[in-house]
């Protein structure tokens, strides 16, 4: 049984754990049992160890309780997203996927909100917002080695949401070290423990560009049997090490709604266009992969207009430039969102690193943070 975290006990764990003047005063480095908060290149990194409600109880602590106001930025964001009177219906929706949650990630979810003292029905809903409610606006590029100035693969995507006041500061790194799962990192948001965009320890990254079910050519309809989308891309980092085995476990998984997956591992990349019916599958061409928000295969393509995608498609052009880090970053600045692109980043999957950059958009105008994430994986 999980105990209650007294609020006493909370601050004790931060005492001696000051953050430094230069760093964006979010979270506290703090410890907590197995898990530990810390700040690498000013980014706050929150490693999680053990058994899901032991990882649960961490982030309770760590993530949620000693968070800044949590109930402040909940309350900010329904209000920007104008869902505040729909809030009740989302949350027994959100309720409804309840049974479909992954046995760990429902025990973790547990665990968090009674360490943080906090209404489950807020984790439920951060968890299955991207299936729920709409605000999703990414782009993303694969770079396969042969166009790569480093010689393996990169994948730079950026992140576009809501830009709620305080967004920035519930923004960390968590490094994932569950028991009988992969190690794994995803760039997300207190509260949410579903994978909107990450890493494992094979060096297998993932991130989601929405779509609506409305834009898709095979009109599948919501499948409330469904994995969240979040929690099943938590799963692929869980238990997959190569962009094969991820699409394998795909198709055998139910489906909630519709997005597309882009994924790349160390040997390469791709696109899946998932539907609750299809999932086809979009490879580079000439060694390079783009995707914003719309089908392009054949199968399931309705619309597919879109000035980002637009101004990143030449990249596939036969004879284009090679692209190193700094380029990927470039071209992603030439598709920012202004104030919504909240974070830009180039994963090295064969390097198991992360540049990331982050804060009040646009991000891509902002210098990267380098993380080892191989570094942290491997540590015990």
């Amino acid at each position: 049984m999980t105990v209650r975290i007294p609020a006493s006990l909370v601050v004790l764990v931060t005492i001696g754990h000051a953050v430094r003047a230069d760093e964006l005063k979010s979270f506290p480095a703090a410890t907590y049992k197995g898990g530990e908060l810390k700040y690498v290149d000013k980014v706050p990194v929150l490693t999680l160890r053990g058994k899901p409600a032991e990882m649960g109880e961490q982030f309770g602590v760590l993530a949620i309780r000693n968070a800044p106001d949590l109930t402040a930025l909940h309350q900010q964001f329904m209000k920007d997203s104008g869902q505040e009177g729909r809030y009740p219906i989302i949350v027994t929706m959100a309720k409804a996927l309840k049974p479909n949650f992954p046995a760990n990630h429902l025990a973790e979810m547990e665990a968090a909100a009674q360490a943080a003292d906090r209404d489950e029905n807020r984790l439920y809903f951060a968890n299955t917002v991207a299936d729920l409610s709409s605000g999703l606006g990414c782009s993303t590029v694969v770079v396969e080695k042969e166009r790569s100035k480093t010689g393996a693969p990169l994948f730079g995507r950026n992140f576009d949401w809501l830009p709620t006041k305080g967004i920035t500061e519930h923004t960390l790194v968590v490094v994932y070290k569950g028991e009988g799962k992969r190690a794994f990192a995803a760039v997300t948001v207190a509260p949410i423990t579903g994978v909107i965009s990450g890493m494992n320890d094979a060096g297998l990254a993932v991130t989601i560009n929405e779509i609506s079910l409305r834009k898709s050519k095979d009109r599948a309809a919501f499948n409330w049997k469904g994995t969240p989308l979040l929690l099943s891309f938590r799963r692929i980092l869980e238990e997959c090490g190569t962009v094969a085995e991820a699409e394998k476990l795909l198709r055998g998984m139910e489906r909630t709604t519709s997005c597309c997956l882009t994924i790349c591992d160390k040997d390469g990349g791709a696109v899946f266009e998932i539907t609750p019916k299809n999932l086809e599958v979009r490879p580079a061409e000439n060694g390079v992969c783009c995707c914003t928000n719309h089908f392009r295969t054949e199968k399931l393509t309705v619309e597919n207009k879109c000035w980002r995608f637009d101004k990143l498609s030449p990249l596939c052009a036969k004879g284009a430039e090679k692209l190193g880090v700094k380029d990927v970053f470039a071209h992603l600045d030439e598709v920012h969102q202004g104030k919504a692109t909240l974070q830009s980043m180039v994963f090295e999957p064969r390097e198991r690193v992360l540049n990331l950059a982050y804060g009040e958009g646009p991000a891509t105008r902002r210098d990267p943070h380098r993380l080892e994430l191989g570094k942290l994986f491997d540590e015990k």
